[in-house]
């Protein structure tokens, strides 16, 4: 049993150099800047488009709660029911979900769509049992499923009706962008999903190559011829996104697995190149078994009959096309014509790939929303027309045809402004609607049947060789299935020129046809040779990518350059601790010349304050004995005077008071004696003093008493 399919998470993949998209595709290296300038857009746009879509998921969300009916309770215990009836928790599980709640409003309303119109096709195409193959698988299948009745019908366009009013502003807000966490399921709901899935349907497809496997030996030639698109398929498989983060491994063999499942489903179509790269969409967006059913609603139902082996409508479409685009620019279709370039040359790949690998995947991805939206190709038609307006001007300047098809290939992919592409489209383009589509298709569809039976028939008379090929497949043998048979042969890549260089022409409607085809072929060629440039492109961006994940070239030189600098960080190193070996060195004599140094100082200011204490006691001393003498000068003053009191006063007892002139001159010698006795020596004043004392016996006892004192 398959494993569950990788399914993509652009918040995995948005931090990727630039050289992938948020999406993981790769960027062409010729976009790299530009896209490097839009992503910043991107990322502002696709905040913006979340908060709109939540707040409307949020309002709808209620109003669904409050106007919740009995069909929704129906619906889900049948949906229960089924679940519980083929319940393999470790098998179809893993590849088949549902989508979230939040959503079942818009779901409900799309899967109401598309069981009408199922319901239309299977009462129009009762008769064609090819038609109906998909009907009568659902039938055998689930019959609960097969046929609602009227009633139910009835309430499901009750339903609808009841939400036209936010349904516009649902168109409005798809139009506007789908946000990337939302973009699978709602895909999903858009395509209806739900109302297609018939449980075990899928998983059968892919066991009846077990089936195959089993009656080999009985079957083996048969199976040969019916499954020959496997090879094709093998082929395709390395070429869808290579590179891509998502599609390694389980995601190549779940797009096998798909695509194998599909060709089954609808062997009139089998498998066409460009199948690979919607189903590997589709696989990044949602799980394995949604996307068969996705992709087996677009293939089936949007473009009915594009891929078929005929491909009438989609020639149909293009006849369309051209007359939309002579009515709207008839300027730049007479230059195209003077330049002998058809419109179908251009628009045919841009209508056969839905803009695929044409355009920028994030304006891919925006187209995919409002196409998958309105549910059939009318924005195939307004893109391109807004993509011949944008660039319109420019190719009227070209003078060759390949100059015009070159540039206008070159500036569909250099298209980064999508809300640009889809407001031109959308509101510029918006009365090319779904009902004067069909009256155009009506109006051509008679000349592209007409054309193709006379192609047939000229054909048959040109390519001799490959009659009995041709009337094998009943005389439906088209250029397209022409290009696809030769592709699947052993040459595989070269594409069928049409006509034998041997055969004679003898009329002139041969060689016209011969002209119509060749051009035909020529405008595959160059695709092809588009398709296989792109194809390049990218491989030689996943090699760059595997390249870097392998470069020991670059590794080596790096490891070398790493060693260098090692070596040299060890000598700068050794260096440094040299260095730091002879600072410390110095520092250790620095600090031992401190230590001496503090050392003197130490014993300086010990000294200093010892000479400051002596110095303190020599001062204290001299004032001391500086007191002691200033008291024995004023002691020596007062014995003095008692002396020279005690002389006059022995005097004047013995001789006789004298005048008083002669009074002032004793008291003048007085004064001059006293004087004389301050400047004379202490020492020999006492001694005559004394012998004076002792000379007089009256006084000498007096005497005494004042020396000693």
């Amino acid at each position: 049993m398959a494993a569950k399919s990788p399914i993509l998470k652009p918040s995995t993949l948005v931090n990727i150099e630039h050289k992938r998209d948020a999406y993981g595709f790769a960027v062409r290296p010729q976009h790299v800047q530009r896209y490097r300038e839009y992503s910043r857009i991107y990322k502002e746009e696709e905040e913006e488009r979340s908060d709109r879509w939540k707040d409307f998921l949020q309002r709808q969300s209620e109003s669904a709660q409050l106007s919740d009916t009995g069909l929704h309770t129906e619906e889900t215990n049948a949906t229960n029911g089924d679940e519980s009836s083929d319940k393999k928790p470790d098998q179809n599980e893993q590849i088949w979900s549902h989508i979230r709640p939040s959503l079942r409003v818009i779901e409900d309303m799309m899967n109401a769509r598309v069981r009408k119109k199922i319901d239309l096709v299977k009462a129009c195409n009762e008769e064609d049992s090819e038609e109906e193959f998909y009907d009568l698988e659902r039938s055998e299948s689930d019959p609960a499923q097969n046929v609602l009745s009227s009633d139910g019908l009835n309430n499901q366009t009750a339903y609808i009706e009841s939400s036209v009013p936010w349904k516009e502003e649902l168109e409005c807000l798809v139009q506007g962008g789908v946000p990337m966490a939302l973009r699978g399921e709602l895909w999903q709901a858009f395509v209806g999903v739900k109302a297609r899935h018939i449980p075990k349907y899928y998983q059968n497809l892919l066991d009846s190559d077990t089936n195959n496997d089993n009656s080999k030996t009985s079957t083996t030639a048969p199976v040969c011829l019916s499954e020959k698109w496997k090879g094709q398929i093998e082929k395709d498989l390395p070429r869808t996104f290579p590179g891509h983060p998502a599609l390694d491994g389980d995601g190549r063999n779940a797009l096998r697995r798909l695509l194998t499942a599909y060709a089954r489903h609808n062997p009139l179509v089998g498998y066409c190149q460009a199948m690979n790269f919607f189903a590997g969409l589709l696989l990044l967006l949602m799980p394995e078994e949604n996307a068969f059913w996705a992709l087996l609603g677009i293939l089936d139902d949007y473009f009915e009959g594009y891929y078929s082996e005929e491909m009438i409508e989609s020639q149909v479409d293009q006849l369309v096309f051209e007359e939309l685009v002579r009515e709207r620019f008839p300027k730049l279709v007479n230059h195209l014509d003077y330049l002998g370039v058809q419109v179908a040359w251009v628009s045919g790949p841009w209508f056969l790939s839905i803009f695929m690998n044409m355009l920028p995947w994030e304006s891919v991805l925006r187209v995919w929303d409002v196409l998958l939206f309105h549910g059939n190709r009318v924005m195939l038609f307004r893109t391109a027309l807004a993509l011949m307006e944008l660039y319109g001007p420019a190719l009227v300047t070209t003078k060759d045809a390949g100059d015009a098809i070159t540039l206008l290939q070159s500036l569909a992919g250099s298209t980064f402004d999508s809300s640009q592409l889809v407001l031109t489209a959308c509101m510029g383009y918006h009365n090319v609607n779904e009902s004067r589509l069909k009256v155009l298709r009506n109006k051509h569809r008679p000349t592209v049947k007409a054309a193709l039976e006379e192609r047939l028939k000229g054909l048959r008379m040109l390519c001799g060789s490959k009659e009995d090929k041709v009337d094998h497949t009943g005389g439906k043998m088209s250029n397209g299935e022409l290009s696809r048979m030769n592709s699947e042969s052993s040459n595989g890549d070269e594409p069928y020129l049409g006509v034998s260089a041997d055969a004679e022409i003898d009329s002139a409607s041969d060689l016209q046809e011969q002209i119509l085809c060749l051009k035909n072929e020529l405008c595959l060629v160059l695709e092809e040779k588009r398709s296989s440039t792109l194809r390049a492109e990218e491989l030689e961006i996943a090699l760059m990518e595997m390249v870097k994940q392998d470069n020991r070239r670059q590794l080596s030189a790096k490891v070398e350059q790493l060693e260098r600098d090692v070596a040299e960080l060890q000598q700068a190193l050794a260096c440094k601790q040299e260095q730091e070996n002879a600072m410390l060195q110095v520092l250790m004599r620095v600090e031992q010349e401190q230590r001496a140094t503090e050392d003197a100082r130490v014993y300086a200011e010990q000294d200093a304050a010892a000479q400051r204490y002596a110095v303190n006691m020599l001062q204290e001393k001299y004032e001391a004995a500086t007191c002691s003498l200033a008291e024995m000068e004023e002691r020596l003053v007062m014995a003095e005077s008692m002396l020279e009191a005690t002389l006059q006063y022995q005097s004047g007892q013995h001789k006789a008071p004298s005048s008083p002139r002669t009074n002032q001159e004793l008291s003048q010698d007085t004064r001059a004696r006293k004087v004389s006795l301050l400047s004379r020596p202490f020492g020999l004043g006492w001694l005559d003093k004394n012998k004076e004392k002792l000379a007089e016996d009256t006084n000498g006892h007096q005497m005494g008493e004042v020396s000693l004192g």
